[in-house]
C-alpha cells in the first residue's frame, strides 16, 4: 500500500511537472510570436522573421528581471546594394520587467551583449564584384565543416572575360569598413577571348593579371551594411562571407534587433 502510494505521488509531481514545463513553453511561444510580429510589421521584411528568447524555466525571468537572450533570425532581406541576404542578431542578457517577459515589449533595456551577423551569399558578393558565377571557398580547410578563415580563395568570371579566374583573397576590417582584397591570382585566363588559355597567375601578363585582381577587390563601407552598431570583423566559412558587429553593455529595444531592408514593392506586399 505504501509503495503504491508513493507511485501515485512521484506520477503526480512528474504530471505537475510536465503541466509546468508545457505552461513555460507556451509563454515563451507567446512572446516569441509577439516579437517577431512587432519586427515584421514596423520593418521592409517579406516575412515575420524567427525569433527565439532564452531563460531557464522562462517565466523566472520575471523574478530575475533578466534574460538570457532575444534572438532573432531573418532570411532572404532584400538589403539596397546586396540583394537577398541572411542577418542574425541577438541581444543577450537583458535586464527587462515583468511585464516585458510575458509581452516582449522591451525597449531601451540594459544589455551585456548586442551581436549581429551577416551572411552575404556568392551571388550577393558576385552582383557587387560584377563577377559571375562566383564560388568562395576557404583558403587552408575546404571541408563542409571547415571553420571560418580570413583567407580565401574566390574563383568566378570577371566583367569582360569568358572564362573565370581562380584568386587568393584577404578579408579585413579597417577603420569600420569591410575590405574584400586580391592579393594573388592562383590561376586565369591569358586575355578575353573565348578561346582564352588558363595559365598560372604568374604565367598572365602583368595588365591582365592587375585587371582580375582590381575586378576581385571590394571595398563596402561599414555604414552601408545593415547594422545598428559598427563592423567588427568579416571572414568566410560554408562558402559566404560574413560580417559581424558587437557591442558590449549598452541598451537595446527590439527594433535594434530588425535589419534594415528596401521597402517592399506593391506587387511583394503581402496579401497583394
Amino acid at each position: 500500500m505504501l509503495k503504491r502510494r508513493w507511485v501515485r505521488a512521484c506520477l503526480g509531481v512528474f504530471a505537475l511537472f510536465m503541466v509546468l514545463l508545457i505552461t513555460d513553453s507556451l509563454i515563451a511561444a507567446r512572446t516569441e510570436h509577439r516579437i517577431s510580429q512587432e519586427i515584421y510589421r514596423d520593418s521592409h521584411l517579406a516575412n515575420p522573421p524567427g525569433v527565439t528568447v532564452a531563460a531557464y524555466p522562462y517565466v523566472s525571468a520575471a523574478f530575475t528581471h533578466e534574460l538570457q537572450s532575444v534572438t532573432v533570425n531573418a532570411k532572404d532581406i532584400d538589403v539596397p546594394g546586396f540583394g537577398l541576404v541572411s542577418v542574425h542578431s541577438s541581444a543577450q542578457y537583458i535586464t527587462v520587467s515583468a511585464d516585458d517577459v510575458f509581452n516582449g515589449d522591451i525597449k531601451d533595456a540594459p544589455a551585456r551583449k548586442v551581436f549581429t551577423r551577416l551572411q552575404l551569399d556568392p551571388v550577393s558578393v558576385g552582383s557587387r564584384m560584377h563577377v559571375s558565377d562566383l564560388l568562395i571557398q576557404n583558403k587552408d580547410d575546404i571541408s563542409p565543416n571547415g571553420g571560418w578563415e580570413t583567407e580565401a580563395i574566390f574563383e568566378g568570371t570577371p566583367q569582360g572575360f569568358r572564362k573565370a579566374a581562380t584568386v587568393e583573397m584577404q578579408l579585413r576590417m579597417r577603420e569600420g569598413n569591410v575590405h574584400l582584397d586580391a592579393i594573388d591570382v592562383v590561376k586565369g585566363p591569358e586575355d578575353k577571348g573565348k578561346d582564352a588559355k588558363i595559365v598560372d597567375g604568374d604565367d598572365l601578363d602583368d595588365s591582365v593579371r592587375q585587371e582580375i585582381m582590381r575586378a576581385f577587390s571590394l571595398d563596402i563601407p561599414g555604414d552601408t551594411l545593415p547594422f545598428r552598431g559598427q563592423p567588427m570583423r568579416v571572414y568566410v566559412a560554408g562558402g559566404s562571407v560574413y560580417v559581424e558587429s558587437e557591442r558590449y553593455y549598452t541598451r537595446v529595444s527590439i527594433e535594434d534587433l530588425a535589419p534594415r531592408s528596401r521597402p517592399l514593392s506593391a506587387e511583394e506586399q503581402p496579401g497583394l
